[in-house]
C-alpha cells in the first residue's frame, strides 16, 4: 500500500511538532524524524529543504500573530497605562493568540538560542520594561524573565483560551500591581 505525499508531508510536520517542544529545535535532528516518520532522512528532502524550512513551517505564523498582539500593546495606548479594561483588552488578545498558536508558540520558547526566542524575550522586554517605574535595568529584565516564565507555564499547562486568558490576567495584573493589586483588583480574599 502506498502512502500518499500529503499523508508523509503532515507526518513530518506532526513529528517534526512533537520533537520540537519536547526535545527543543536544537536537540532534534532530522534522522530522528525519519526515524518516527518511518522513512528515510532522504526522504525528508522531497518535502522540506531543511530542518529550519519545517521549523519555519510550523512557527511563521505564530510569530506574525505575537508580533502584531506585541506591537499594538506596546504602542503608546498601552505602555504604563494598565488600567482594568487595558489588562483585560491584552490578557484577551494574548489568550487568543496562545490558544491559536500554542504548538508554535512552544517550539519558540522551547527551542534555546533560537532567533524566535530571542525575538519573542527582546520584544516582551521592550514591551513590558518602559511600563516598569523601577530605574535599575537589570532588575527590570529579571522581572521579564520571571514573565516569560509565566507564560512560558500557562502554554505548557493550559490550552483553553477562557483559562488562558484568566491566567494572562493574573500574572499582568501581578505583573504590574503586584499581590495586593490581584487582591485588591481580581477580589481576591486576604488569607
Amino acid at each position: 500500500m502506498q502512502i500518499k505525499k500529503d499523508e508523509i508531508y503532515q507526518r513530518i510536520l506532526a513529528v517534526s511538532k512533537r520533537l520540537f517542544i519536547h526535545n527543543g529545535y536544537e536537540k532534534t535532528s532530522l534522522r530522528m524524524v525519519a526515524d518516527k516518520c518511518f522513512i528515510s532522512k532522504s526522504n525528508i528532502y522531497r518535502y522540506f529543504r531543511s530542518k529550519e524550512e519545517i521549523y519555519e513551517t510550523l512557527v511563521g505564523k505564530a510569530r506574525q500573530s505575537v508580533m502584531k498582539a506585541i506591537g499594538h500593546f506596546g504602542s503608546s495606548e498601552y505602555a504604563g497605562n494598565y488600567t482594568d479594561d487595558k489588562i483585560e483588552d491584552v490578557s484577551t488578545a494574548l489568550a487568543k493568540v496562545m490558544s491559536e498558536h500554542r504548538e508554535g508558540l512552544l517550539i519558540m520558547l522551547k527551542s534555546t538560542g533560537s532567533k524566535d526566542k530571542a525575538m519573542l524575550t527582546d520584544m516582551m522586554t521592550e514591551f513590558f520594561v518602559e511600563a516598569c517605574p523601577i530605574e535599575d535595568d537589570e532588575f527590570k529584565i529579571q522581572i521579564v524573565s520571571i514573565l516569560v516564565m509565566g507564560l512560558t507555564d500557562i502554554l505548557k499547562s493550559y490550552s483553553e483560551e477562557d483559562e488562558m486568558r484568566y491566567r494572562l490576567r493574573l500574572l499582568i495584573t501581578y505583573h504590574y500591581l503586584g499581590l495586593n493589586g490581584i487582591k485588591g483588583r481580581l477580589g481576591f480574599d486576604a488569607k
